[in-house]
């Protein structure tokens, strides 16, 4: 049986699908660009783990296929002619 898409990422799992690093996933997290969650883990004290909606990642990927298939913009030469 495959795996289910919709079930959540980790950081370092949403950073391999995005080919990205965790530090750039959390990034986009602080700026709302991805979303999620984060999950206390239970019997161990400190910070809990993010976990980060899938869909949320398609959005990003498609933002970013958006971005890089973006014309350029025509500029003009600063030489004179």
């Amino acid at each position: 049986m495959p795996a289910r898409r919709d079930r959540w990422l980790t950081a370092q799992q949403a950073a391999g699908e995005m080919n990205t690093t965790s530090a750039e996933v959390c990034r986009l997290l602080s700026l709302g660009r991805l979303t999620g969650e984060k999950q206390k883990q239970p019997g161990r004290p400190g910070n809990g783990q993010w976990l980060i909606d899938p869909q949320s990642i398609a959005e990003e990927r498609r933002r970013t296929a958006k971005r890089t298939n973006a014309p350029k913009s025509r500029t003009r030469d600063p030489r004179p002619c």
